[in-house]
């Protein structure tokens, strides 16, 4: 068939598709789907459905269609036999040719580009077409690959002993079980099965094709054209299930070419072939001139085979003009060959493209190189970048010279765009499109070897934004991303091109800085002033969004450098020194130190006792009262106490934040709530103690557990506490961890009858609005505005808001930190009728309680 009448048959077939008179298939309407086993491009799963990468593609479009799939299991034959009878309405995995396409319906759009590819077994190597005259081969019955072999054969006087076979698991059993010699398959196939059945790939490539989902009899026009649409759209779009069903069956192949080696080679020995053919050819014309019409038969036979490649073939003179383009090149060029022949690379292609081509173009004309190599040719009528596997190699005369360069290219750019996606995905982060974890730990693992061997200092600075949770609880997420992109958009201003600016998830960035020289105070100046840049940048980013948010950056550093120097060693070092920072108060940056890495270990066994703490009976509660206006007490505080056996008493303000980082508050915080029921319940037994109430510290950790309501409804009924003496108290930070999770939790155990208060009131960000809608019975005056009410007007004017607000809502208001009669004098004066402070008491074990009414604090 002439280049003219192909492009006739593919034009018919896309206008039957694209006829939009003709009814669609309805949703929920069946299609029957013919499946035969070729995995990794079609093949059923374990529920007997579609799968590889056509069946996925197909099944993601069904969803998306309402289409049903039934399922018809056929071999290859049979499937294409079902297809034409109307007994199936769709098959996948069907290359096109001129003959199908006389009798079968495709749409416009490949679905997939593949080749052909010999397999053999042990034994001599084979590595050119002509290797297979008299050779056993297996192929597919019935199949284009048959039919292009054996005629490929014939044309060069060669033979094969054909062995047809059903599928192609039984070409490979038959090269293995010695029924062949080798074995015909597509490359996707032979790729993924040749290693089971000990076959490896040969050099003979062949007969590249474009593969479809085919109907027939103009059945299914409308599922084509839908078909259609969905890969042109698919397909220029990088997260598409497109790109996603070829990554999870052929695999990311990070840091890998996409095209085997073998492709390299098989282009050359293709290359190879075809100048086999024309010197035959020029040959046959010199020896065999009575045979004319002979020889214009296999011109003729020779150009339907190049035009069938699905490859770029073109010859070139010496002055590079085009002497020949096959079909595939004048698609590219939307030229007829008339038009092609010759004209130069500088009418089809810019510029920079011309001068890259001419230049391999001249190793072989010049020099007579046999040139491999990847090509990126922009056209000059859409500007569109195309990615080629160039092969380009000399064709001489009988004696020898140069006549002409003989090129064969592949398309290989969604192969390219393929590789480049799968890269993006394995080393950048998406949000920012800053350097991920692993790209980091691999450039921070070659600026260590450098500064082993160079003596010189680097840097690494970890960078976290502070109170960035506020943002996400009270903005919500899309706010919080907005944020962290402007913020890598600040920080990558404020860096050098060649230092390493990554980000390690959540809110935490990192950036490493090389060559500071050989001086550390220098390298300290130089990372403290890049530092001082960062929080710099960080507020910026902040202030674009006026939100007003107490959003900051806190910074730890480390220097490294000498024989010591290691990743590790340099990442723990940096994020304790972050968390010095953090220590501070945030907007602040520290340097690590060998002070600062004692600490750590310090804290790390001090942790290791803690998990002992609970068993070994070292943990217990002190008591602290709380009076009411007449000095009686009403209740008490339970407070934790750890008497360590070599270190004595332990701050709770240490261990407990130890407890909540490490989980070990869940146990600890377990024992603290029982001990306090058991305590209730003991107290509920005596008429002067019944009406008491214990106060206990809850956990953010403790309020997350999904089971919590149901624990401390066990308690109760294990101890026989009454729910109403027991107060927890939280704080407004785990109020704003989760707001409906919280409100959700105190809801619950408030309908068990136990009552909230709210601890430090005043020193977080909750939101009045937010406050009014939870069970909370009581405030709580935080200590440090109680400790200078008497001298800082501020405190005493947020005392007294705190309680007008309280009487407003309807809530108790306890001062914490009462320890002078004055200070007890004029909290009373404005309001308030409880008090916790040592002027009452200190903590002190259950059995040195005094309880009832306490001695009036004297006058000064």
């Amino acid at each position: 068939m002439s280049l003219s009448r192909l492009r006739s048959a593919l034009g018919k077939g896309a206008c039957l598709i694209l006829f939009v008179g003709l009814p669609s298939l309805a949703a929920g309407e069946t299609l029957r789907v013919g499946v035969y086993h070729n995995p990794p491009k079609l093949q059923l799963d374990e529920a007997e459905r579609p799968s590889g990468i056509l069946g996925d593609l197909l099944t993601a479009m069904a969803r998306r269609e309402g289409w049903q799939l039934e399922t018809v299991t056929c071999q290859w034959q049979a499937c294409l036999q079902a297809l034409e009878r109307g007994e199936i309405d769709l098959l996948p995995d069907v290359g096109w040719s001129e003959a199908r396409a006389e009798r079968l319906d495709f749409h416009r759009e490949p679905a997939l580009h593949s080749w052909s590819q010999v397999y053999q077994g042990e034994g001599e190597t084979l590595e050119t077409a002509l290797d297979l005259d008299g050779q056993r081969v297996a192929v597919l019955e019935g199949s284009m690959q048959h039919d292009y072999l054996r005629q490929l054969l014939e044309s060069f006087g060669a033979s094969a002993v054909w062995v047809p076979v059903a599928s192609y698991d039984e070409a490979f059993a038959a090269v293995r079980d010695g029924d062949a010699d080798v074995a015909v398959s597509n490359h996707f196939y032979g790729g993924w099965q040749a290693a089971e059945h000990g076959l490896r790939s040969t050099s003979i490539m062949f007969q590249p094709a474009r593969l479809f989902y085919a109907s027939s009899g103009g059945r299914q026009p409308a599922v084509l054209a839908r078909i259609d649409a969905y890969l042109a759209r698919w397909k220029s779009d990088g997260e598409s299930p497109y790109y996603a069903a070829l990554q999870r069956w052929r695999g990311a192949e990070s840091g890998q070419t996409l095209i085997p080696p073998a492709v390299w080679w098989g282009m050359v020995a293709l290359a190879g072939l075809l100048v086999f053919a024309l010197g035959g050819n020029l040959l046959l014309k010199r020896r065999v001139a009575a045979r004319t019409a002979d020889l214009e038969a296999v011109k003729e036979r020779l150009s339907t085979i190049l035009d069938s490649v699905e490859a770029y073939i073109y010859i070139k003179a010496p002055d590079l003009r085009y002497t020949y383009a096959n079909r595939k090149v004048c698609e590219l060029l939307d030229l007829s060959p008339e038009q092609v022949v010759g004209k130069r690379d500088s009418d089809f292609f810019d510029a920079e493209t011309v001068a890259s081509l001419h230049h391999n173009d001249l190793r072989v004309i010049d020099h007579g190189e046999k040139v491999v190599a990847e090509e990126v040719e922009i056209l000059k009528k859409n500007n569109r970048a195309l990615t080629f596997l160039s092969a380009k190699l000399p064709l001489r005369d009988a004696s020898g010279s140069i006549q002409s360069l003989c090129g064969i290219s592949t398309d290989i750019t969604d192969y390219r765009e393929i590789q480049a996606h799968n890269h993006r995905l394995t080393f950048y982060d998406p949000l920012t499109g800053l350097p991920n974890r692993r790209l980091l730990l691999d450039h921070l693992e070659l600026v260590t070897k450098t500064v082993r061997r160079s003596n010189r200092y680097a840097a690494l600075l970890f960078i976290d934004l502070d109170n960035f949770k506020v943002v996400n609880d009270l903005q919500g997420l899309h706010r919080g991303d907005q944020l962290l992109h402007r913020v890598a958009e600040r920080l990558s201003e404020a860096v050098r091109e060649s230092d390493t600016l990554a980000r390690l998830g959540a809110d935490e960035f990192v950036l490493l800085l090389h060559d500071l020289g050989e001086e550390m105070a220098r390298a300290a100046s130089i990372a403290e002033r890049v530092a001082e840049k960062l929080l710099a940048a960080v507020l910026e980013a902040r202030d674009l969004d006026a939100s007003g948010l107490p959003t900051t950056g806190s910074i730890g550093i480390t220097l490294f450098g000498g024989r010591e120097a290691s990743v590790d060693t340099a990442m723990q070092q940096a994020d304790i020194a972050l968390q010095q920072a953090k220590s501070a108060g945030g907007n602040a940056l520290r340097f690590f130190s060998s002070e600062m890495q004692a600490a750590v270990m310090a804290r790390v066994h001090l942790e290791a006792d803690l998990h002992q703490a609970l068993q070994r009976d070292e943990l217990s509660l002190h008591y602290q009262v709380q009076v009411d206006g007449d000095i009686r007490v009403a209740g008490v505080e339970a407070l934790l106490r750890w008497h360590h056996p070599r270190r004595g008493s332990v701050s709770p303000g240490v261990f407990i934040p130890l407890a909540e980082s490490s989980q070990l508050i869940l146990p600890i915080g377990h024992w603290v709530l029982a001990t306090a029921c058991r305590q209730l319940a003991a107290w509920a037994d005596a008429p002067a103690t019944e009406a008491l109430t214990i106060s206990v510290n809850v956990s953010s950790v403790q309020f997350q557990q999904a089971d919590f309501v149901a624990q401390v409804q066990r308690l109760l009924a294990d101890t026989g506490a009454r729910p109403e003496r027991l107060i927890m108290e939280v704080t407004e930070s785990l109020l704003m961890d989760d707001p409906e999770h919280v409100r959700e939790t105190m809801t619950a155990l408030s309908e068990l009858g136990i009552r909230f208060g709210l601890d430090d009131f005043g020193t977080g960000y909750s939101s009045l609005n937010y406050l009014k809608r939870l069970p909370l019975h009581q405030l709580k005056i935080d200590q440090s505005f109680v400790h200078d009410l008497l001298d800082d007007p501020v405190d005493a004017a947020i005392i007294e808001t705190t309680i007008t607000l309280a009487n407003s809502l309807g809530l108790e208001v306890t001062a914490e930190g009462v320890e002078t009669a004055e200070q007890h004098r004029w909290l009373k004066a404005h309001g308030c009728h409880s008090f916790q402070g040592y002027l009452y008491s200190r903590p002190v074990p259950r059995e040195e309680l005094v309880l009832g009414r306490l001695p009036v604090p004297a006058a000064p």
